[in-house]
């Protein structure tokens, strides 16, 4: 069966059970929550069979806020998975997790969990991977934030993850802390900590080059609007999901963000011109 060639990155809902200090929301929840459109699982499997029939199986990446808080979450994940998958699931695992591993294919959907100390005992968090290896669940990855105050405990996470046979993904913070903006104002032993090269910050500046993100990639926000990409939002609305005559960009086009640690250009290669298939033109 061929790859999907089209992906969305689908953030359910400004909504979340947890309030972590270096979260890209901290401060905005209530702010960005009045936003929030919620429908029930047969309206989102109208909008999902009407992508279906113009791009075929899609790709999934599905996040938040938290997406298990969302209604009924675990039956949408599963009629959606009839017809889109690969599905990829970031969570902070403290929701519907039993229900998940009985009713979701590991075979199309996988789960990445969010390790945060500040609400996760280390022990406690260990045990929800086990639990999660012991019921066949797919892991994409175990990500954490490598926000400035975390960084004395991190070699002694990654040695307790690399016990258990477990791999941590550290993610550089994106912010300010305490007047200094990161990820530039790592030092060089944090910088080897972290894995980043002396050139990762100017690998990460897009702008200037043609993108696929909002002609083989889209954001559908918690409104409905589909963006462009996370680092664009609500400048470059593609359109609205909700909408029949609803589609994706025709062409590729030039971005015009500075910064993008995402990668979110990166969509799904193929053997097409680099143009078309998610590489950037020099």
């Amino acid at each position: 069966m061929s790859q999907p060639q089209v992906r969305f990155t689908w953030n359910t809902h400004w909504s979340c059970n947890y309030r972590c200090t270096y979260c890209f929301f901290d401060e905005h929840w209530a702010e960005y929550g009045k936003r929030n459109v919620y429908q029930t699982v047969d309206q989102w499997m109208a909008h999902w069979n009407r992508i279906h029939e113009l791009y075929g199986r899609c790709f999934l990446t599905i996040n938040g806020g938290e997406p298990f808080a969302y209604p009924n979450f675990v039956e949408l994940l599963v009629r959606i998975s009839a017809l889109h998958w690969p599905i990829n699931v970031t969570t902070n695992t403290s929701l519907h997790l039993e229900e998940f591993v009985k009713r979701c294919d590991p075979a199309k959907i996988s789960i990445s969990i969010s390790f945060h100390p500040q609400y996760h005992a280390i022990e406690d968090f260990l045990k929800t991977v086990r639990f999660l290896r012991d019921h066949k669940a797919d892991i994409g990855c175990i990500n954490f934030v490598a926000w400035p105050p975390f960084l004395k405990d991190l070699p002694g996470y990654i040695r307790r993850f690399q016990e258990i046979g477990e791999s941590l993904k550290v993610i550089p913070f994106v912010g300010e802390f305490e007047g200094r903006r990161f990820p530039d104002q790592y030092d060089a032993e944090q910088k080897k900590i972290l894995g980043l090269s002396e050139d990762w910050i100017d690998s990460k500046r897009p702008k200037g080059r043609v993108c696929t993100a909002g002609n083989r990639s889209g954001l559908l926000l918690p409104t409905g609007k589909v963006a462009r990409c996370g680092q664009i939002g609500d400048r470059y609305l593609v359109g609205d999901f909700f909408d029949p005559g609803f589609t994706l960009m025709k062409e590729p086009m030039p971005c015009d963000v500075e910064f993008c640690p995402c990668d979110e250009w990166k969509v799904i290669p193929d053997e097409r011109a680099p143009e078309q298939a998610g590489a950037w033109l020099p």
